[in-house]
């Protein structure tokens, strides 16, 4: 399969994964490969990089299925992913009241089907020509029923609009329109959030 490998181009190398620029089947496609680590016991390590990219695409397919806007998992092998490549913009880039209160319901969709991203901000969303905005990198996702855990996206998200903009309350407050698309659990989840942040003021 990785026979793909002769045409990629690195576009990014984190801590954790790094991504490919790629052509497969004449389709653009990106494809992620988890970084080895040298202080971890080989096999060990390779068994945490298929299982962590196994899951991965597990919960991008769950989010898809529950009208949440990601890239379309083409293929899984070994610790690496290929997905659809999504030309746009970061959403953290092209903040507005609209594009936040979409951002909102797909949160509402996501947290539906039981899924916690853990890095919910406007970086890890991007925005196409004709308006789209696509959730990527759910590399620290969960599966989870905890209304904590959505809680907690709540929470990064809030937090990454103040350090992005000094007027994020009308940012904040168009996510919510969204979000409160969830009835019952988005109230169930506000409510937590004041808890979370309670905690995260006297830490």
């Amino acid at each position: 399969m990785f026979a793909v490998a002769e045409g990629m181009e690195l576009i990014y190398r984190g801590a954790e994964a790094e991504l490919y620029r790629a052509d497969f089947m004449g389709l653009p496609v990106v494809v992620k490969r988890r970084v080895r680590k040298g202080y971890r016991h080989h096999s060990l390590d390779e068994s945490l990089r298929r299982g962590r990219t196994k899951k991965e695409a597990r919960l991008m397919r769950r989010a898809r299925l529950g009208g949440v806007s990601v890239p379309a998992v083409l293929d899984v092998w070994g610790d690496s992913l290929m997905m659809e490549f999504v030309e746009g913009e970061r959403l953290a880039d092209e903040l507005t009241e609209r594009g936040m209160e979409t951002f909102g319901e797909m949160a509402c969709r996501l947290h539906s089907s039981h899924v916690a991203h853990n890095d919910l901000t406007p970086y890890n969303a991007l925005v196409t020509s004709s308006g789209r905005i696509c959730l990527i990198d759910f590399g620290l996702a969960e599966y989870t029923h905890d209304i904590e855990d959505y809680a907690v996206d709540l929470y990064v998200l809030k937090r990454s609009l103040k350090s992005l903009r000094d007027e994020w309350e009308p940012l904040w407050g168009a996510f919510l329109r969204g979000y409160r698309e969830c009835g019952d659990l988005a109230e169930r989840v506000l409510a937590r959030l004041v808890k979370v942040e309670a905690r995260g003021r006297y830490k």
